[in-house]
């Protein structure tokens, strides 16, 4: 997976930017990044710089999050506040954002089980809940696209072909997800979803592991509110499935966990084709996400998820 640069950026640059935005004098220091869109600045304690990637992708992710993120707050999810959104490129050669800082960790980096967390999966899924329901198809935010995939099983054969494994494992895969599809692609209602709920997104007080906020909306659309499960262990997910269902329950709600463990099924045989990604997050590395369906479908199926499999 090789990346687009991150523009050169010079002392000069960011603190013009500071001036510019009236927080001149501020101290500015390049924090680590933690996902693969944008570079992120702390400007001060207090106000978050991020500049993405010089490519038109993660360009319209930064525009997109212009809109976006506004709206999801209003809705009531818990995200930081948009400060500024600067398209004039006469500082940069691609749009910056300034964003309000939480502090706090990100979950993606304390490394922890789903298990030692259930609280914050509740706390999200209810952020989740607020999204799906609270944000309005209309106005500016009614055009954003969403990012809609293949469907998995015309992945099956290519990656047979390549050799990651045989026609025996293909048609078992085959037969699983023909036992999932009818729920899955089923026509639903279209809700907004955040599209990018890994764990390195998820912000929590490092101390307590209190939920604090819900992070970078670059792949949110509108789609399917079970996708917005896929990205995370399967293991939280009957947590964040919990807190959604305390505000709102999901459109075709009795459905919801096929539909989840299909888009699971489907993001792992998506990434298992890439190399050792060792400095990425948990959803972007090749085997995680498959191993994890193992692992949640070999210790702790009960109830409708002992029923999903085949």
């Amino acid at each position: 997976m090789k990346l687009p640069a991150f523009p050169k950026v010079s002392r000069h640059v960011l603190h013009a930017i500071a001036e510019r935005h009236s927080v001149g004098g501020s101290v500015i220091s390049r924090l680590p990044e933690v996902g693969i869109f944008n570079a992120i600045y702390a400007l001060g304690t207090d106000l978050i710089l991020r500049i993405p990637r010089n490519h038109p992708a993660f360009i319209a992710a930064a525009c997109k999050e212009s809109v976006v993120a506004p709206a999801a707050r209003a809705a009531g999810v818990r995200t930081p506040a948009l400060i500024v959104f600067d398209d004039t490129l006469d500082l940069l050669p691609v749009p910056y954002t300034i964003y309000e800082r939480i502090h706090g960790a990100t979950l993606g980096l304390l490394d922890r089980e789903p298990g030692d967390t259930p609280g914050i999966w509740q706390e999200l899924g209810r952020d989740l809940a607020l999204l799906h329901s609270g944000v309005a198809d209309a106005g500016a935010i009614a055009g954003i696209a969403g990012e809609p995939l293949p469907d998995p099983r015309l992945l099956l054969d290519e990656i047979t072909q390549e050799g990651y494994f045989t026609t025996i494992e293909e048609r078992w895969l085959m037969r699983w997800l023909d036992q999932l599809a009818p729920a899955a692609l089923a026509p639903l209602p279209r809700r907004f979803l955040h599209g990018d709920l890994q764990t390195t997104n998820v912000m929590v007080h490092p101390d307590s592991l209190a939920y604090l906020a819900l992070l970078d909306w670059g792949s949110a659309g509108w789609g399917d509110p079970a996708w917005d499960f896929a990205g995370v262990p399967l293991r939280a997910v009957p947590w964040l499935l919990a807190g959604h269902r305390e505000v709102a329950p999901l459109d075709n709600d009795e459905t919801a966990e096929a539909r989840i463990l299909w888009r699971h099924l489907h993001l792992a045989l998506l990434v298992l084709r890439r190399g050792p990604l060792p400095d990425r997050s948990w959803a972007e590395r090749p085997m995680s996400m498959l191993l994890e369906i193992m692992r949640f479908l070999i210790e702790s199926p009960t109830g409708v998820w002992r029923d999903l499999l085949v």
